[in-house]
């Protein structure tokens, strides 16, 4: 009998997705692999996904887990890209995604109670009708809370208030063994749940620190001759005491090349081909005390202000770029800022010896670290695609010999645990899963130790002596191997125009459209959404086989222009729901009975409703 079988005699009123197509959905996150890749290694279909509704059915999934001893793999909106959400040896996906009420808000204490698939933008819609707003938030805003919670927590107003981790009050958790906790950043547990990937439980419940609106935002955006010039003056503006006394909200650093690419992108001159530092207020006064001692400095070169404006307004799409790719690679580590532009530098040499070009975004997150995105477009079509592939992880390696340490493992850094964890540290993690996991069912097989298909052979090379030493070579070699790789297979072109086939490429699998589809809200079927309908266009396209009814969700939409407005690289979604639905029509005909009962059900659906007037 198969797994989900036995599931479905125990799971009363869980919702259960086994169905081949739909389940596919879920064997992927926001990056770019290639599946001769992740199927050669894993097991990334999952045996069945489930869609619990609270707390005690997520008990009941890893009651049945434990007793089949198959693994749990939580997920929320997969827009992270290092494979920490991707099934290793197939198990149960626990999707968390539509498991996002917003529970209570104390205006008097500035606190908000939600759970673990609530959306940092819906809770930032709410907070403001009463004054409030968030204190972080992740440069993904449409992103889960615990998902965050669990890969991150340093992002956009991070400077001034830290890691998320300080803004929480409380955490309600589900270990596997099903055993429910609530904990607080003073309980010895608390650090087993903050950036651990899933590993020790199942955040289902957070209550989260707000702050005032404040009065309005005060943007800054500096030229800077080089790189080394620019972190020279974040380095002096820190280290003198003046942004501890003046309190930016934001510091961030955006070399040449990535404010070239939004000038490509936008089709205009906006941005000097020069590095450029972002600094933002919150506070008006603190903003008069900053020009005033930039007056004093003759030598920094500042923007127009709407120049800045736009910067800031446009920080929820970093994405953006991928439309000149059409795919975007990237490495991501958490450096010393006297070291960032040395790396760069170092970074940038490496790009140039396999042909592509090295954009840098950087978030400054205290007085001593930045967290740095080294990012490159190429494109996933091409067979340098699988040349391109290793680079992210010599950028990695690179920072990490000076210094840094990785911002997250999943799988693909999964090498690199050494550098992030030291041998006590990662004694006292495992034995902490022991205790709590001891069936090992909660998303195994990442990064403590990979395990593959094949007995285990593929995974070896994930061994960090293993892994560490490959990378060196390859770094060595790059110069050799680079040349060679672009003198047959040319160099990374920037696409300037996007047709249908080049659109389902560019999209950022981000996971921004099922945050407000109301689509999704109802069905709970990422098929419906903007990312579930690229992914069948891509398979039309490639001429895979596709169902009938899979093929029908194309029409489950409410046309509302949601997903387009949102999308993270500013695709003409509009246009390519017509195109993908006469395809479809022509193929299929046109289910009206079906779109009928889809539209009945929208009408009648409070949470619909509920999100209208929410976003009103």
């Amino acid at each position: 009998m198969k797994l989900v079988e036995e599931f479905k005699k125990i799971a009363g009123d869980i919702k259960i997705i086994d169905k081949e197509e739909e389940k596919e959905m879920y064997s992927h996150d926001i990056g770019d692999v290639p599946t001769i890749m992740t199927k050669t290694f894993f097991k990334i279909q999952p045996d069945f996904v489930v869609q619990p509704k609270n707390a005690e059915e997520i008990k009941k999934v890893l009651e049945f887990a434990n007793e089949k001893k198959v693994p749990v793999i939580p997920r929320g909106a997969a827009s992270w890209g290092f494979g920490g959400v991707i099934p290793t040896n197939a198990g149960i996906v626990i999707d968390l995604s539509p498991f996002r009420r917003i529970l209570y808000l104390n205006k008097a204490q500035k606190t908000i109670t939600v759970e673990a698939g609530a959306r940092w933008s819906d809770i930032d819609i709410l907070a403001k009708k009463e004054g409030l707003c968030l204190m972080t938030y992740p440069s993904s805003k449409f992103s889960t809370v615990a998902g965050w919670i669990a890969t991150g927590g340093y992002g956009i107003n991070s400077f001034r208030y830290g890691h998320l981790s300080n803004q929480i009050v409380s955490m309600t958790v589900i270990t596997p063994s099903g055993e429910s906790k609530k904990i607080t950043p003073n309980d010895p547990e608390f650090m087993y749940f903050v950036s651990t990937e899933g590993e020790f439980g199942i955040i289902v419940e957070v209550n989260l620190k707000l702050r005032d609106v404040p009065q309005a935002s005060y943007s800054h955006l500096f030229y800077f001759e080089s790189d080394k010039d620019a972190f020279m003056f974040i380095e002096k503006f820190i280290k003198t005491g003046q942004a501890d006394e003046l309190k930016p909200d934001v510091i961030r650093f955006l070399d040449e090349n990535h404010l070239n690419d939004i000038n490509e992108i936008m089709h205009s001159h906006v941005f000097k081909k020069n590095a450029g530092v972002l600094i933002e207020f919150s506070n008006s006064e603190e903003d008069k005390k900053f020009l005033t001692v930039i007056e004093q400095n003759n030598k920094v070169e500042e923007a127009p202000r709407y120049v800045a404006s736009y910067l800031w307004n446009e920080r929820l799409f970093g994405m953006k770029t991928k439309r000149l790719g059409p795919t975007i690679l990237a490495s991501e580590s958490i450096i010393s800022i006297d070291s960032a532009a040395g790396f760069i530098e170092k970074a940038k040499k490496l790009g140039a010896n396999f042909g592509v070009e090295i954009f840098i975004d950087s978030y400054i997150i205290d007085a001593k670290m930045t967290l740095i995105m080294t990012n490159f477009l190429c494109d996933s079509r091409k067979l340098k695609y699988y040349i391109d592939l290793p680079l992210t992880m010599m950028l990695t390696k690179t920072a990490v010999s000076m210094g840094a340490e990785p911002y997250g493992l999943g799988i693909w850094n999964a090498g690199f645990i050494n550098y992030l964890y030291n041998g006590k540290k990662k004694q006292k993690l495992l034995a902490y899963k022991a205790k709590v996991d001891p069936n090992n069912v909660m998303n195994p097989g990442k990064f403590f130790g990979i395990q593959s298909k094949l007995f285990n052979i593929p995974a070896v090379v994930f061994r960090p002596s293993i892994f560490s030493f490959f990378i060196k070579i390859l770094i060595l070699l790059s110069p050799v191997i680079g040349k060679i790789a672009t003198l047959f297979m040319g160099k990374d072109k920037k696409i300037d125009s996007l047709d249908f086939e080049l659109t389902t490429h560019a999209c950022a699998k981000c996971g921004n459209c099922i945050a407000v589809c109301p689509a999704y809200l109802v069905t709970g079927n990422e098929e419906v959404t903007a990312k579930g309908k690229i992914a069948l266009a891509k398979k039309l396209i490639e001429g895979r086989p596709v169902t009938r009814e899979e093929a029908e969700n194309v029409f489950m939409c409410m046309h509302c222009k949601a997903c387009e407005e949102i999308c993270q690289t500013n695709l003409e979604l509009m246009m390519l729901w017509d195109s993908l639905e006469k395809r479809i029509e022509a193929k299929f005909g046109r289910p009206e009975e079906k779109i009928a009962e889809f539209l009945q059900k929208v009408d009648d659906s409070k949470d619909y409703w509920e999100m209208v007037d929410r976003n009103n």
